[in-house]
């Protein structure tokens, strides 16, 4: 039999979009970020075709971040503008921030690419308004972001 290879298309904005769907999941539920992982794995990477091209590897990574991101909330609040409260963005708006404030810190990608990325992927979930937010937020948080090799 002459079986055709399907090379993968290990896309790290499929792993980007899954990470904040991750996190957004773990907000939500409250479960340990272990289970949501296995069960995210299960039933969405393994079935859905959003995720068919995942960069696992990527996915993974960003994932391990986030017990490390005890201090993200901190960090964006401190970026936000006396008249924005970090609780009264939308959940999702709050994902898309920290993951992409998780690859800023803990990534070698290049800042631009980050915001670049995370503002595409707003796209998907939020308003133009929010959308123009986010950009904001991440271009400030990027001015003084401190990275961190892992």
């Amino acid at each position: 039999m002459n079986y055709k290879k399907r090379k993968p298309n290990l896309s790290k904005h499929s792993a980007r979009i899954a990470a904040i769907q991750a996190m957004y999941q773990c907000e939500i539920t409250g479960e340990n970020i272990n289970e949501i992982l296995n069960n995210f794995k299960i039933h969405y990477i393994e079935v859905d075709e959003i995720h068919k091209d995942i960069n696992m590897s990527f996915f993974n990574k960003l994932i391990s971040h986030f017990s490390k991101n005890t201090d993200l909330t901190v960090i964006i609040e401190e970026n936000l503008d006396e008249s924005s409260v970090f609780s009264s963005l939308p959940l999702i708006c709050r994902c898309i921030l920290k993951v992409a404030l998780l690859e800023m810190k803990f990534e070698k990608t290049d800042i631009p690419v980050v915001i670049n990325e995370y503002v595409d992927i707003s796209k998907y979930f939020l308003n133009e308004k929010t959308t123009s937010f986010v950009n904001a937020i991440l271009d400030k948080i990027s001015k003084n972001i401190e990275r961190t090799n892992t």
